[in-house]
């Protein structure tokens, strides 16, 4: 077995700088600067993949720049079909969320698993991987048709092993395997992935396969041991791929087994839930090796990696230099440290000399992950369909939902800020012009009112006993004051004479951080959120005591503005 290649320019993913950039001008624009025109016996095609979807069709709107969005992907799928044949595959975990999902929520999921292969096969989903999520509604429920070589036919769930298709001139097979523990869920004995993937890739090749792609839902062990033993290209991993932030490792590279043309395979990494979509472009030239050229992105990558690494190596350097510091030093380590220096900046300096270009002869490709953005525009008719899918789950969550706990005797329950008003007059007046009074609207706007992943953040006491559930919101829409201070029913009957008092005056932060935690609120920070909702007829002198300083607001537009200077630095490169 070869050791893996050297380091090299990264062949990671593009930054997200580069997204508008590949939405609006593909393959196309890049080959217009960067080289001359194809020649005639080039092919060439584009390779779009996936995994890990989990039924996620858009994000949670709230964050600063949330990414994802099915229909964000397909008006970057069919920009780069301007320009290129394209193929689809997804590598699993496609349809449903990890960890199951309550009873309540199984009809909505089902809806969305549906629609969400409806779409991807009207995209031209060509293949999918097959994970252990993806069975969450039974085998007979599976949609689109899996790929599994190494899975024996069962009545409920015939995967085929394979398929082949000409994209761009060029003969491209697709397999895909299943981890063994999936197999058992379905009372079947699994082969050895590695085997199967091996025999299918052999059968794919006599059938004239010139590029061949693994989709591969198991651990990256077995992905690598995949890689080694079958005659494949590309495996795409489907297991845990984790958020596809930008890194220069994104494209393993596997010595292989096979003939000098198919000697080496590489394992591309996408990103879960559509935040990030993977994009290889692929050019065939005669009959050499498939080689990694990196690409414009890539080499902006390393570059950026190389200035961390050299920030870093100085620091050190200047450290070990300050008189007192270090006078034990080995002089050799010193000298080896400044030795990766030099070798840091000879590289950096040898990328920066001249832009990016394709090889000059024989056959290679290009890969990327492309942020799927807000900057990025939103096919129309999935957008569309989309909102008319909210409105279908809405009416069947409400169908079926069922009221809150109910008060219990002794124990505090909701009343509603109307009965907060009555007494505080002023502080109820600066509530209204914060963010936490348009919390409902938010939701109505975006038809989420009926969404059992959206709701609870939105109103007042969700899931409280005496509180909120879905359906049943009327007069404690929005984030009102028991949000914060707790159920306010003996504080109320009391007139504010109770002793000790029955609500909390100081807020701790594990109450704002049920909902302002990463997934929904990334740029949450309890003192600068906290001088938001403090002022004139609330709490005037704490937010007094706590002095200037970062604000909710300033924090959260300085996240939107360098999202949106984002999209334009990429708009200045067309």
């Amino acid at each position: 077995m070869s050791p893996p290649l050297p380091a090299r320019p990264s062949p990671a993913p593009a930054a997200l700088a580069a997204t508008l950039l590949l939405a609006a001008l593909a393959w196309a624009a890049v080959g217009r600067a960067a080289g001359p025109a194809p020649r005639a016996a080039e092919r060439r095609f584009t390779l779009f993949y996936t995994a890990e979807a989990h039924g996620t069709l858009e994000p949670c709107g709230c964050t600063s720049d949330p990414l994802g969005d099915v229909a964000r992907y397909a008006s970057v799928v069919r920009a780069a079909r301007k320009t290129n044949d394209v193929l689809l595959v997804d590598a699993g975990g496609l349809s449903y969320p990890e960890g199951g999902a309550s009873p309540r929520e199984r009809a909505g999921n089902d809806l969305r698993a549906k629609f969400l292969a409806s779409e991807l096969g009207k995209l031209g989903l060509a293949a999918a991987g097959l994970a252990d999520t993806d069975l969450a509604a039974g085998p007979s429920a599976v949609t689109p048709p899996r790929l599994a070589a190494n899975l024996p036919k069962a009545p409920e769930l015939a995967p085929a092993p394979s398929v082949l298709r000409t994209v761009g001139g060029v003969r491209v097979g697709v397999l895909g395997v299943v981890d063994p523990s999936v197999a058992s869920t379905l009372g079947v004995r699994a082969e050895d992935p590695a085997a199967a993937a091996r025999r299918e890739a052999a059968n794919l090749r006599k059938a004239g396969a010139e590029i061949v792609v693994a989709l591969a839902p198991v651990d990256r062990a077995v992905a690598r041991r995949l890689a080694r033993a079958a005659a494949v290209d590309f495996v795409v991993l489907g297991r845990q791929v984790g958020d596809g932030s930008p890194r220069a490792d994104a494209v393993d590279h596997e010595a292989g087994v096979g003939d000098a043309q198919h000697a080496r395979a590489f394992i591309l990494t996408p990103a879960d839930e559509l935040q990030r979509v993977g994009r290889v472009d692929v050019t065939l030239r005669g009959q050499g090796a498939l080689v990694d050229a990196g690409g414009p992105e890539a080499t902006d990558l390393r570059q950026a990696e190389l200035r961390r690494d050299l920030a870093r190596v100085d620091g050190e350097l200047a450290s070990w230099s300050r008189p007192g510091c270090c006078m034990g030093a080995d002089p050799s380590f010193i000298a080896a440290k400044k030795k990766e220096r030099d070798a840091l900046a000879e590289e950096s300096a040898r990328l920066g000399a001249a832009p990016w270009t394709p090889p000059a002869a024989g056959s290679y490709f290009t890969n990327r992950l492309i942020p799927l953005s807000r900057a990025l525009p939103r096919d129309p008719a999935i957008a569309s369909a989309m909102h008319a899918l909210d409105a279908q789950i809405g009416k069947v969550n409400l169908a079926a939902a069922a009221p809150p706990p109910p008060a219990e005797p002794g124990r505090p329950f909701y009343v509603g800020m109307d009965k907060c008003a009555s007494c505080h007059k002023p502080a109820v007046a600066f509530w209204r012009t914060t963010v936490h009074a348009h919390a409902w609207k938010t939701l109505v706007d975006g038809g989420k009112q009926a969404d059992y992943k959206c709701v609870g953040c939105h109103v007042t006491g969700y899931g409280q006993v005496g509180g909120t559930s879905l359906g049943h919101t009327k007069g404690f829409e929005n984030i009102q004051c028991e949000t914060c201070h707790g159920p306010g029913s003996e504080h109320v009957a009391a007139k504010g004479l109770e002793d000790p008092p029955a609500i909390q005056r100081q807020t701790p932060s594990p109450v704002c951080t049920n909902c302002h935690n990463e997934h929904h609120s990334d740029t949450f920070n309890y003192n600068a959120y906290l001088r938001d909702i403090l002022g004139p007829g609330h709490a005037a002198s704490a937010r007094e005591r706590m002095g200037d300083g970062p604000t909710g607001h300033s924090l959260r537009s300085a996240a939107l503005a360098k999202a949106k200077a984002a999209g334009k630095a990429t708009l200045r490169k067309l």
